[in-house]
């Protein structure tokens, strides 16, 4: 693989977490508002209505809403596999995926019941993300409710989860786990000043930065709804969790991970290589070392130093998370 494309596959991974730039909330009929999170549902809805007559003017509409801004904004910044030469363009091609599929649109629309008596009449993902973040913090954004385009993205001070997802078709009670880890995103990066290491870099110096700020973003996300998930026994679903909970795997995997990371971490004023663009490319790829692994290390400095020490590491270079956790050992 080239470098240029294996850049643009592993900026892919953490593109939906990089701009941020706000973004006004949508239509009020569609929206449920819970202290600072705009729950949206506006453009799920037109979408179940132009589905239902095939009339073009609700993709008008569509292409005219705050959440198809955030999409388009984040497909056209992070060169997303969609068309989106414009907004309209955007939304028609994302709701022409359906066909004449009538089991999709009715899975659809009871996604779309279930998150709003389930996710946001419950302020579910706001009131366990806020358990994971400093004490003082509040959101200041929306989450918006889609349709194909990706799983869930976080883009400025906003989040959205896409309701049509086969993952999400198949296992409803999941997008109340994925709209806390998109959420938690937008808390995270707003800790971070809105700061983030670019993949322009030249270094292993630079490249420790990136796998440290990457282990910290979604290792946190990740372990942010374990606890609810154990309570609610919705750990078998996810293969992340079920990693998680094998430790002769685990250790494995934080073997490997520590391994990718010190190749960087101990030679900061080597040169990258292509080599080594495939190297980190296992953080994400299939084992999602910085997922499990960063959720493994947020899990041991949650238990040894307590929450407050936890939350408080986000505002701080993400190297100190990292070097909290090898405390533990």
């Amino acid at each position: 693989m080239k470098n240029v494309e294996i850049k643009k596959r592993c900026f892919a991974l953490f593109a939906p977490v990089m701009m941020f730039l706000h973004v006004a909330c949508g239509q009020p009929d569609n929206i449920i508002q819970k202290g600072n999170v705009s729950y949206d549902f506006t453009f799920a809805e037109l979408a179940v209505k132009y589905l239902e007559t095939s009339d073009s003017a609700y993709l008008h509409r569509i292409s005219e809403l705050n959440a198809t801004e955030h999409l388009y904004n984040h497909s056209k910044l992070f060169n997303s596999d969609v068309p989106n030469d414009s907004k309209f363009e955007l939304v028609t091609y994302l709701l022409s995926s359906v066909n004449e599929n009538e089991t999709l649109l009715a899975n659809f629309k009871r996604n779309l019941d279930f998150a709003k008596k389930c996710i946001a009449k419950a302020d579910f993902p706001q009131m366990i993300a806020l358990q994971y973040l400093p004490e003082n913090f509040n959101f200041s954004g929306s989450l918006f409710f889609t349709f194909g385009y990706d799983i869930g993205v976080a883009y400025a001070n906003n989040a959205s989860l896409n309701l049509a997802h086969p993952y999400f078709l198949k296992n409803m009670e999941e997008l109340k786990y994925y709209a806390i880890h998109e959420l938690h995103h937008t808390g995270f990066v707003a800790l971070k000043n809105n700061v983030m290491p670019s993949l322009d870099i030249t270094t292993y110096g630079e490249m420790a930065q990136i796998i440290e700020y990457l282990t910290h973003l979604e290792g946190m996300a990740t372990y942010a709804p374990l606890e609810i998930r154990i309570k609610e026994n919705a750990i078998d679903v996810d293969n992340d969790y079920v990693t998680l909970r094998d430790s002769a795997l685990m250790k494995e995997y934080e073997k490997e991970y520590f391994d990718i990371y010190f190749h960087f971490k101990n030679s900061p004023d080597s040169i990258i290589t292509d080599d080594d663009w495939h190297k980190i490319y296992v953080l994400s790829d299939g084992k999602r070392l910085w997922y499990i692994v960063g959720a493994f290390m947020a899990q041991a400095i949650d238990q040894q130093f307590g929450r407050e020490k936890l939350v408080n590491l986000i505002p701080e270079p993400s190297e100190n998370f990292i070097m909290t956790y090898l405390k533990t050992k």
